[in-house]
C-alpha cells in the first residue's frame, strides 16, 4: 500500500511516526539498564558456587561503579574483563547490557553492538537474549539495515518483550513503507500489552494514523 493513498491528515500522521522512529525508536529499554544496576542483577549469584560468585560478583561491581560515571572506556574495560573472567555467568551477561547501554548513549554504536552480539551468543538467559536482540535490531534499523533487524526480530519468542518486539516490527515496516503489516503489527502489540500500559497507548496510536478501527 503506498502512502499516496492516505489523506493530508493521514499523511502527516504517518510523517509524526516515522519523526518519532527516527529520534527515539532506535532503544526503546534505557529502563532495564537502571535494573541492572540495581540489586536485580545480583539473582544471577545464585546459579554458581560461593566461590565462582564472590568473584564475578567483584567484577561485576566494577562494571557498575564504572557505569555509573557513564565513561565508555572504563565501562566497557569492566564489562570485557567479567566476560574473560566468567563468560558463562549471568552476571557477565548483565555486565554486557550495561556496557552497550553506556556505548550506545555516547554515540559509540560498534561497540555497542559488539557487547549485545556478545550476549545473543553466550547468555543462557532466554529473556536475556531476545532484550539484547531488541535492541540490537533497533541498532540495526537505525543504520537503515532494516531487513537485518526484521531477520533478528523473528527470533525473539520470549512472552515478556512480545509486545515491544511487535512495536519494532512495526516501526521497522513503517520506515520500510509496508504500511498494511506495520499496521498488523501494532495491532498485535495492543493485544500483546495491557490497555493501561503505555506502550499499548502508543501503538494503539500509531495503528490508528495508520487507519487501524476505520
Amino acid at each position: 500500500m503506498s502512502e499516496l493513498m492516505y489523506d493530508l491528515e493521514e499523511q502527516e500522521q504517518i510523517d509524526s511516526l516515522k519523526a518519532w522512529w527516527r529520534q527515539y525508536g532506535k532503544w526503546v529499554m534505557g529502563g532495564a539498564v537502571a535494573a541492572l544496576l540495581g540489586v536485580g542483577g545480583y539473582n544471577g549469584w545464585l546459579w554458581y558456587g560461593q566461590r565462582q560468585a564472590a568473584e564475578a560478583g567483584r567484577a561485576f561491581e566494577a562494571v557498575r561503579v564504572a557505569a555509573r560515571t557513564g565513561a565508555v572506556t572504563p565501562t566497557l574495560g569492566a564489562a570485557r574483563a567479567l566476560q574473560s573472567q566468567q563468560p558463562d555467568s549471568a552476571l557477565a551477561t548483565r555486565g554486557a547490557l550495561i556496557a552497550a547501554a553506556i556505548c550506545h548513549a555516547h554515540g559509540d554504536e560498534g561497540n555497542a553492538q559488539g557487547e549485545l552480539e556478545w550476549v545473543i551468543q553466550h547468555s543462557q538467559e532466554p529473556a536475556l537474549v531476545d532484550l539484547a536482540r531488541l535492541r540490537l535490531a533497533g541498532l540495526l534499523a537505525d543504520q537503515k539495515k532494516f531487513e537485518q533487524a526484521l531477520r533478528l526480530l523473528d527470533d525473539n519468542h520470549a512472552p515478556d518483550f512480545a509486545a515491544l518486539t511487535l512495536d519494532l516490527r512495526g516501526d521497522i515496516l513503517l520506515a520500510l513503507n509496508r504500511l498494511a503489516e506495520a499496521r498488523a503489527a501494532y495491532r498485535s502489540a495492543m493485544e500483546k500489552s495491557q490497555p493501561m500500559d503505555a506502550l499499548h497507548q502508543l501503538a494503539q496510536n500509531k495503528w490508528e494514523a495508520l487507519g487501524g478501527g476505520r
